[in-house]
């Protein structure tokens, strides 16, 4: 996955909005609106496929996922290793719900993960003492800062984000424009939606789903090993 910086990549944008000098449209509001743009792309289509180790020490069960995993209802995680060839399956659990199990054991039955409470995972069967294990999860892409900053996603999508960007600088200048638009005499303000900034807004937006459907979203499930086993 090749990467580009931000000043590189703003450069396009701006060129697209024929604004080079970002006179029109900043580089505060274009850095808010790649951010945002990179944010929803990771949630919605293609996020960074990432990993991280947590050790047990015998009585923990419950531990915290990293800050940058997608949030929705977990959807982030998407493979548990236990150990050797052993990856866990994750267990439907809702408050209230009894386990099998009186008590939670190093050797409690079944043996999965839950996504509960909200930013955590806890094992059914509690992780031996310097047990290691690895969740791999789908994670937001780092947070553009300045024009050194990189962007690493997939080069098919930097279309989409560009076109992301774009929507989303016009807005301002969009509201703006209803703005005035309610002072015009009738004749002069014609449609109520009649503001091609809205429009123009609207088409980059409409771009950036078209190409989105025109990909698959990557499948993470498969990116384990085919002989691995899952327990339940």
């Amino acid at each position: 996955m090749a990467s580009v910086t931000w000043a590189t990549f703003k450069a396009q944008i701006a060129r697209k909005l024929d604004d080079a000098s970002y006179r029109t449209y900043s580089e505060t509001l274009l850095l808010d609106a790649v951010n945002d743009a990179l944010e929803a792309f990771a949630a919605a289509h293609t996020g960074v496929a990432s990993d991280f180790d947590l050790t047990g020490d015998g009585t923990t069960y419950e531990f915290d996922l990293p800050g940058d995993i997608i949030e929705e209802e977990g959807a982030g995680v998407y493979a548990v290793h236990w150990e050797e060839n052993t990856w866990l399956a994750r267990l439907e659990y809702w408050p209230g719900k009894a386990w099998p199990n009186s008590t939670r054991s190093t050797s409690s039955k079944p043996l999965g993960y839950i996504l509960w409470p909200q930013g955590k995972i806890s094992f059914s069967r509690i992780p031996t003492a310097s047990q290691a294990v690895t969740v791999h999860y789908v994670a937001y892409y780092a947070e553009v800062e300045n024009d050194s900053s990189t962007i690493s996603v997939p080069r098919w999508a930097r279309s989409a984000i560009k076109h992301y960007v774009c929507a989303e600088a016009l807005e301002p200048g969009s509201a703006k424009a209803s703005k005035l638009g309610q002072y015009k005499s009738k004749r002069e303000s014609g449609d109520p939606e009649d503001n091609p900034l809205l429009r123009l807004a609207e088409h980059y937006m409409k771009r950036y789903y078209e190409i989105l459907a025109a990909h698959q979203p990557p499948q993470y499930t498969k990116l384990q090993p085919h002989e691995s086993r899952y327990y339940k």
